[in-house]
């Protein structure tokens, strides 16, 4: 008979390296569930990219009611409101996403499907140029929302029009909030 105490084969030697085995298994693990979280947080960005062309699609009839309304004479003005629109959701994309890699997913998505979806605003976001016009504006010293819209004003033709302006600063204000709100429901969770 055989005693089973006198069996080593069982017997782990200490060597030293079970710390580091141990902490190799630890950060593994960490690593683990540092890509789950990483994979839900760039499915929440691509899932707010897309939800965001969705909302350009039903915001289009507010861009000519309420506070956005112009005059019968300022109506061709309806392209330039939408391209505040886009701009002013790209802004909040970039300042309320966390973590750049997650707003450059969520953008991806958000150019890709307004591509898709809406090709005629897409083209036109390119072949008016009022995004350059926006972005130097929104870089400028002073409050980026009323730079913005007084950009917006002169790329209506008339940049000392304080109707503009309201509009401008009204759009800006609205859609950039409205990403806030989205981001906010998606729950991202924060970058390491």
């Amino acid at each position: 008979m055989t005693n089973e105490f006198n069996d080593d084969r069982d017997v782990k030697i200490f060597s030293g390296e079970t710390d580091e085995g141990n902490a190799s298994e630890d950060s593994e693990y960490v690593k683990l569930i540092n890509e789950k979280k990483g994979s839900r947080n760039i499915r929440r960005a691509m899932r707010l990219g897309a939800s965001l062309v969705m909302e350009i699609e039903r915001s289009m009839s507010d861009l000519n009611s309420g506070v956005f309304s112009l005059s019968e004479e300022q109506d061709p003005m309806l392209l330039h409101r939408s391209m505040l629109m886009v701009f002013s959701m790209i802004i909040g994309l970039e300042q309320y996403i966390p973590g750049k890699a997650l707003v450059g997913t969520a953008l991806n998505v958000f150019y890709d499907t307004l591509k898709k979806e809406n090709p005629k605003l897409y083209d036109n976001m390119s072949a008016t140029g009022s995004f350059t016009f926006y972005y130097m504006a929104y870089r400028r010293d002073g409050d980026p929302k009323l730079r913005v819209a007084q950009a917006f004003a002169m790329l209506c033709g008339d940049e000392n029009n304080d109707d503009l302006i309201q509009v401008g600063e009204a759009i800006y204000h609205r859609y950039r909030h409205l990403v806030r709100e989205f981001v906010d429901e998606m729950g991202f969770e924060p970058e390491d």
